[in-house]
């Protein structure tokens, strides 16, 4: 015998109060959205200070002393003997976590944060960054970039900040792109 559901029966007074709760949400939705979509690539999320990219190096201040493979807890960076004798770091983003532990421990300053991690492998072998590929800027592909996007909270709400006037800062130490001279806020 099939088993028969029978519907919860509700007053009209919670009916109505039902269908009227859900056209308020809707109506909320359309004039006040709390949506937190951005059209990536187009725009791109405001970049917070402490925001870990890329990992960039300059060979003239390493004085290989391995502190920075050592530290490594992923074990993404391996030495490589150079032409001239030294050793030089090679990072495995396929294995990094980005902890930035190799940043903060090189003495000399040789390894530098960047901003940029906007990057695509074609392949794992690919994702193994030698030391020559460490030194050179990565490829930037920025002029299809349209707004920066914030997110703020106001009145409780989430709610999203467009800066028309782009200032891409993808590498701290060397100032500010800017692509667009207008301000837009919502």
């Amino acid at each position: 015998m099939p088993f028969k559901i029978e519907l919860p029966s509700m007053k009209i007074v919670d009916q109505i109060k039902g269908h009227l709760m859900a056209i308020k949400t809707g109506l909320e939705e359309v004039f006040a959205p709390n949506r937190m979509t951005i059209q990536y690539p187009r725009e791109r999320r405001k970049y917070p200070d402490n925001f870990r990219g890329l990992i960039r190096f300059d060979p003239t201040k390493c004085i290989s002393c391995f502190q920075c493979a050592f530290i490594c807890p992923a074990n993404a960076i391996q030495m490589k003997l150079a032409p001239n004798g030294k050793y030089y770091p090679c990072v495995d983003y396929a294995k990094c976590i980005f902890c930035h532990f190799c940043v903060d421990t090189c003495t000399r300053g040789a390894m530098q944060a960047s901003k940029f991690h906007d990057i695509a492998y074609k392949s794992l072998d690919e994702m193994l960054t030698p030391t020559e590929k460490l030194v050179e800027k990565p490829d930037m592909k920025i002029g299809d970039v349209e707004a920066v996007v914030e997110f703020v909270e106001k009145d409780g709400r989430i709610r999203i900040k467009r800066e028309h006037t782009l200032y891409l800062e993808v590498f701290p130490e060397e100032g500010k792109i800017e692509l667009v001279k207008h301000r837009v806020e919502e």
